[in-house]
C-alpha cells in the first residue's frame, strides 16, 4: 500500500512545553509535548486564534510597513491589514478542503470541517507575525548587515559554537522568527502563543530548518537552529517525514501559501494605484484577465472578484491535485498557483513584473529602503556588541556604559542580571526577537535613543 499522510496526525491539538531542564544556547529546550484536550467551550484550533488576535505582537503588525514604508495614506495596506486579510482567505480555502475530506470520509473522528477553518485561519494571522520593520526591506537590512560585520565581531566562532545562530542571522527569514515566537512554551514574552502543532505545521512553507543545505540556495526555510529540537518535533507528531526520510508539506500548508500570494498580490496593486504608482486602467485590465470577463464596476470590487476568482480557482488545484499531496509526492516547491488556467498565471507574471518595474523601483519606496538599512544598521551593531560583551563577560557590571544603556532600551536591568552568564547564543536569539518585533516607528525611535547615547558618551 503507497504512503499517505495521516489526518489523525496531521490535525494534532498538541503544544510544546518546557520538559524542567534549562534552555540550551539559543533557547532550545527538549519539547516535551502538552496536550489541548482541557475542557473548554473553545476548541484548541480556536483558542490558537485568539491567542494570536490578543497579542501584542500581532497588534504591532498594525505599525509595520507591507509594502510601502510610511505611506501618506491611511488606508494603504500594513501588516496586519494584510494578516486580516489572508485569514479571510485561508479561511475559505479550508472550508472548501473541509468539503473535499468529508467528500471523501478522510475527516477524523473527533474533528470537524470547523477545525480546519481553524487551524489554516490562525496560521494566516501569524504568517507574518515575526516580520521585522520596514517590510522585506528590513530582512534584506539584517542578511546585509550580518554578512558584512558578523565575522568582525564574532570571528572563527561563526563556524563552531555560534555556527547555527550565525546562519539564522545570516540567512534571516520572517517565516523562522514567527515560527520561533508562536511555538516556544519558554518565550519571554510570548509563551501564551505555544500554538498546537496543527496550526505551526500548516504555517511550515519550507520544510526545513537553516542548517539544511538548501537554505545555502533557495535562502528560504522555517525554523531557526535554536527552534529545530521543536521542528523536528512537530515533523515527527505531524508523520511529515516520508519512508524515504525526506520531510513534506503539512497539506494545509498549501492553502496558508496560497492566501498570502493571493491577498499581496492583488491588494499590492491596489494600494499602487493609490499610491500613484500605477495607472487605474492597467490594473483593471490585469484583474478583468484574472476574472475571466470584462466588468465596469469600480476597481475595489474589481479587486474584490479577483481574489474570488484566485480562492476559487486554488481550491480546485488542491482538490485536483490531492492525492499528490497528501501521498507526499508533489514538490514542496510546486505551490498551487503553479497549476492555475493559463490565463491566471499570464495575469500573475504580469502583476510580478509591475512589481519589479514600477512597484519596489518607486523612488520614495527607495528612499525609504535606504534609511531603513541604516536605521536597523545602528540598532543591530549596538546589540550585537553588547550581547558579545555581555555573555564573554558574564558580568553586567564589566560592560561600557553605552553597552548597558543599550541593553537597558530593550530589557529591565533585572532581567539583564538573571541572565547575564548565558552564551551568545542565547543572547542572540533575544537580540533579533527585540529587533524583530520593532515597528517602524519604534525602530527609528531606538536608532535615534543610541545614538543620542553614543554622541553623549563621546562628549564626555
Amino acid at each position: 500500500m503507497s504512503f499517505r499522510l495521516d489526518w489523525n496526525l496531521l490535525l494534532s491539538d498538541k503544544r510544546h512545553s518546557v520538559s524542567g531542564t534549562s534552555p540550551a544556547p539559543g533557547g532550545a529546550t527538549a519539547p516535551a509535548m502538552e496536550s489541548s484536550t482541557v475542557a473548554s467551550t473553545r476548541t484548541p484550533f480556536e483558542r490558537d486564534c485568539d491567542r494570536v488576535i490578543f497579542s501584542a505582537p500581532f497588534r504591532r503588525l498594525a505599525g509595520k510597513t507591507q509594502v510601502h514604508p510610511f505611506a501618506k495614506i491611511d488606508h494603504i495596506h500594513n501588516r496586519l491589514t494584510h494578516s486580516l486579510e489572508v485569514a479571510s482567505v485561508g479561511r475559505s480555502l479550508a472550508y472548501a478542503a473541509g468539503r473535499i475530506l468529508l467528500k471523501r470520509n478522510e475527516l477524523p473522528k473527533g474533528r470537524t470541517p470547523e477545525d480546519l477553518n481553524c487551524i489554516v485561519q490562525a496560521a494566516c494571522l501569524a504568517h507574518d507575525i515575526g516580520n521585522p520593520p520596514f517590510g522585506h526591506a528590513g530582512e534584506f537590512a539584517i542578511r546585509e548587515w550580518a554578512n558584512a560585520h558578523l565575522r568582525e565581531l564574532f570571528g572563527n566562532r561563526m563556524a563552531g559554537s555560534l555556527h547555527g545562530v550565525s546562519r539564522d542571522w545570516l540567512f534571516f527569514e520572517g517565516n523562522a522568527q514567527s515560527f520561533r515566537m508562536v511555538s516556544r512554551a519558554d518565550a519571554r514574552d510570548q509563551a501564551y502563543f505555544k500554538l498546537t502543532y496543527a496550526t505551526l505545521g500548516t504555517m511550515m512553507k519550507y520544510p526545513w530548518h537553516s542548517g539544511d543545505s538548501r537554505v545555502d540556495t533557495v535562502r528560504k526555510f522555517s525554523a531557526f537552529s535554536s527552534e529545530i529540537e521543536i521542528f523536528d518535533d512537530v515533523v515527527q507528531t505531524l508523520g511529515l517525514r516520508l519512508p524515504n526520510g525526506t520531510i513534506t508539506r503539512h497539506p494545509l500548508s498549501y492553502l496558508t501559501e496560497a492566501a498570502d500570494d493571493i491577498c499581496y498580490r492583488i491588494t499590492d496593486l491596489e494600494d499602487a494605484v493609490r499610491m500613484r504608482i500605477l495607472q487605474e486602467s492597467e490594473v483593471r485590465r490585469i484583474f478583468v484577465q484574472i476574472i475571466g470577463r470584462d466588468e465596469t464596476r469600480p476597481l475595489s470590487a474589481m479587486r474584490a472578484g479577483a481574489i474570488g476568482a484566485l480562492t476559487e480557482a486554488a481550491s480546485e488545484v488542491f482538490e485536483k491535485h490531492y492525492d499528490e499531496i497528501i501521498s507526499g509526492k508533489r514538490p514542496v516547491d510546486r505551490d498551487l498557483k503553479s497549476d492555475f488556467p493559463d490565463r491566471m498565471k499570464e495575469a500573475l507574471a504580469e502583476i510580478k513584473k509591475r512589481y519589479e518595474s514600477d512597484i519596489f523601483s518607486h523612488r520614495p519606496k527607495i528612499a525609504s529602503e535606504l534609511g531603513a538599512y541604516n536605521t536597523l544598521g545602528r540598532i543591530l551593531g549596538a546589540y550585537a556588541s553588547a550581547a558579545r560583551e555581555l555573555s564573554t563577560t558574564g558580568d553586567y557590571e564589566r560592560l561600557s556604559f553605552v553597552q548597558r544603556r543599550c541593553l537597558e532600551l530593550a530589557w529591565e536591568k533585572d532581567y539583564i542580571l538573571q541572565n547575564q552568564t548565558r552564551g551568545e547564543a542565547w543572547w542572540l536569539a533575544q537580540v533579533m526577537d527585540f529587533i524583530a518585533g520593532m515597528t517602524d516607528n519604534f525602530a527609528l525611535q531606538v536608532s535615534s535613543e543610541i545614538g543620542g547615547i553614543q554622541e553623549r558618551w563621546n562628549q564626555i
